[in-house]
């Protein structure tokens, strides 16, 4: 799913630009207050958070206990105890301090590729056609590179596997705005344009489940096509309930995204203390997620939305 997001910040980075171009440094300063004031609060949160386990409940950190949880928690302890100036630069540039992110919050990962893309766009803009041409050919080497188990380092694999999904999104608008593809769109029937959906979503679970990334990639990204064309068909309804709560959602999912990791291991922690055994997500994650949707909602309103606001007034 996070591909799917690679492909819609694509297309909405290319819509924006468009919209109202800015300008390098514009543009740069943008990106930077949208990202890293959220981003340095949840570095913080996790970093908090682990120390907090290993006050109260080191048993959970204990990698002796044979334990995939256990052990990547102990790994992440162990360097944030080293944490130094090196590690802080790592960090600031969305990089592992050696095997972790800070604070065991693994969804960072996503950042480095999204960020890679925000340096790109003001230039790749002005030769769309051949970032498009590039985007392709990179794409192609770097699958025929996997194939061969040849291994790349973060900004290889940005440019030749996931700079392709930006690139998805932003050819989908030009697509959008220049044929007559949402027309098309149009005339299909609504239910068939559902079953496609789910089948395509229940594929990509599949897909998942058995760790065929690339593969996975793909069907993401044709999902994420279909589902953007089928919204702006109309073939959804805006009084849709389901669309409102999703929307109401998406306008704080990058927070959420950014702080429910943290968020849930303070729940698992405190089932742990609780139960006095080390417990699996499926056993409380549904109740976990009201709870932290609700808190990721407030902190968005006092790191997301009060840094966008600011900036909008300066």
């Amino acid at each position: 799913m996070v591909i799917f997001f690679f492909v819609l910040s694509g297309f909405f980075i290319r819509y924006a630009q468009l919209r109202k171009h800015r300008k390098l440094f514009d543009f740069y300063l943008n990106r930077i207050v949208r990202i890293y004031p959220p981003y340095i609060v949840s570095v913080g949160l996790a970093a908090l958070v682990l120390i907090c386990l290993s006050i109260q409940l080191p048993q959970v950190l204990d990698n002796k206990i044979d334990r995939e949880l256990n052990i990547s928690l102990a790994t992440s302890w162990y360097e944030l105890r080293n944490f130094n100036v090196l590690s802080a630069i790592r960090t600031l540039f969305f990089i592992p301090i050696d095997k972790m992110y800070v604070g065991y919050n693994h969804v960072f990962w996503s950042l480095l590729p999204e960020g890679l893309f925000y340096l790109m766009v003001p230039i790749a803009f002005m030769r769309i056609k051949f970032y498009y041409i590039f985007s392709t050919a990179a794409y192609v080497v770097g699958l025929i590179l996997q194939q061969q188990q040849i291994g790349f380092n973060a900004v290889l694999n940005y440019l030749l596997i996931y700079n392709m999904y930006f690139a998805v999104g932003s050819i989908l608008y030009d697509i959008v705005i220049n044929t007559n593809l949402i027309e098309r769109f149009k005339r299909v029937s609504a239910m068939l344009l559902f079953i496609v959906v789910g089948f395509l979503f229940v594929l990509l679970l599949g897909l998942a489940i058995v760790k065929l990334r690339y593969i996975s990639g793909i069907v993401a990204s044709l999902l994420a096509i279909l589902c953007i064309s089928t919204l702006l068909a109309g073939k959804i309804s805006p009084k849709n309930s389901l669309i409102r709560l999703l929307h109401s959602i998406g306008i704080f999912s990058f927070s959420l995204y950014l702080y429910h990791l943290p968020l849930l291991l303070i729940c698992y922690g405190l089932l742990v203390a609780i139960t006095d055994k080390f417990v699996f997500y499926d056993r409380y994650y549904w109740l976990a997620v009201p709870m932290v949707t609700f808190v990721c909602y407030c902190l968005y309103w006092i790191t997301e939305r009060m840094s966008v606001n600011y900036f909008r007034k300066v």
